[in-house]
């Protein structure tokens, strides 16, 4: 069971990147003096977007629903991320973001009940990244780690009483720092997150509501480009 995927900047994103970039210009033209070993710690924002390629299954009174999907829709994301080089090849970071919200799309033998649920959730990924070639003015990282996603609230849609668990996944990493200044980089970042979850609800049927159960594996991408600050 697949859902179309699609991963692009969404164009509403870039004048808050441009801003960004405009404050910093002036940070720019300071020659920073500090050397590496004294800039330990980084924190970068971020704008990207999220796709998913979903795959799962549907069951009602403990048995499979033929050709029953559901697809989540690819939308735009802010992110923070805190992070400490404890090595010159090796750093740590933690990465969240603004909680989204996404709708749960009802398809084929769900087509009928249109969008099933807007679910808002939050989502905290930490990790570990390799830097081959150590400090650089270009610097590029390969890493892995693991995410967390939790749901804060869900509303609206044709399926009602949605309880959705928390989920513990893998991440892949792979960017790159390309320095503006001793201080300031402009990053570019894709990962890879392999997540799954269960939830249980009521869908309308013309006997009344019927419980369902759904099992989801999301696999999103998230990908995001933004300022690094060492300190």
């Amino acid at each position: 069971m697949t859902a179309g995927f699609h991963l692009s900047i969404p164009a509403r994103c870039w004048p808050a990147l441009g801003l960004a970039l405009l404050v910093a210009g002036p940070a720019l033209a300071q020659d920073a003096s500090a050397p590496e070993s004294e800039q330990p710690f980084f924190v970068r924002l971020g704008a990207g977007a999220i796709g998913y390629r979903t795959s799962g299954r549907v069951t009602a009174h403990g048995h499979a629903v033929p050709d029953a999907h559901v697809a989540f829709g690819s939308h735009g994301v802010a992110t923070a991320e805190l992070g400490w080089r404890l090595a010159p090849q090796w750093s740590l970071s933690l990465l969240g973001g603004v909680p989204p919200t996404v709708p749960l799309q009802g398809e084929g033998a769900l087509e009928r009940l249109h969008t099933l649920r807007k679910v808002t959730y939050g989502s905290a990924l930490a990790g570990v990244q390799f830097h081959p070639f150590g400090p650089g003015w270009i610097d590029p990282y390969v890493g892995g780690g693991i995410g967390y996603a939790f749901t804060l609230r869900t509303r609206g849609g044709s399926l009602s009483e949605l309880n959705i668990a928390d989920s513990f996944g893998t991440v892949l990493q792979a960017g790159a720092d390309i320095r503006l200044t001793e201080r300031l980089s402009l990053y570019v970042d894709v990962r890879k997150i392999w997540l799954s979850f269960d939830a249980k609800g009521l869908s309308p049927s013309a006997a009344g509501p019927q419980a369902v159960r759904v099992h989801v594996t999301p696999d999103p991408v998230l990908g995001t480009i933004g300022l690094s600050y060492r300190f």
